[in-house]
């Protein structure tokens, strides 16, 4: 398996380490895969940006929270939230730099591991995570409760 350097797979997570030649320019349309927004996000409890993709070949919208500065940040933690609570969620985060990748709200479990495959096997969700100024990402691909 090529994991690319100072790449790990541990029980529950993995690192992923993002190309830099994807850049944040707002390039989406229906018929262009790309970025249709990027927004500076600052409340009283959320510091950070908003990116939305969008999937010309699937036809699906991606929306992420960029908590704290990620850019040029090493071991970023992604992880799945429901689209109503993603600033919510950004809003509860403790750490000084992380991800949101909102979902549907259906099954979030499945949403974090087809986070977690786009980004092994490339994907619109990778596309976007790639334009966050990230160099590297750390999924979690189960559960600790369940490892």
């Amino acid at each position: 398996m090529d994991t690319g350097r100072g790449a790990y797979f541990s029980w529950t997570s993995r690192r992923v380490m993002l190309p830099r030649t994807l850049t944040a320019v707002v390039a989406g349309t229906a018929s262009r895969s790309g970025l249709t927004m990027d927004r500076q996000v600052a409340t009283a409890t959320v510091r950070g940006r908003l990116l939305a993709y969008h999937d010309a070949d699937g036809g699906h919208d991606y929306v992420a929270l960029m908590v704290g500065d990620v850019q040029g940040g090493e071991d970023v933690p992604v992880r799945a939230v429901g689209e109503e609570r993603l600033l919510l969620e950004g809003g509860r985060s403790g750490l000084p730099a992380e991800i949101l990748v909102g979902t549907d709200d259906l099954d979030e479990a499945a949403e974090q591991r087809e986070l977690d495959r786009q980004l092994c096997c490339d994907g619109p969700l990778r596309c976007l995570l790639c334009c966050s100024g990230a160099r590297s990402v750390t999924v979690d691909w189960c559960s600790v409760a369940a490892a």
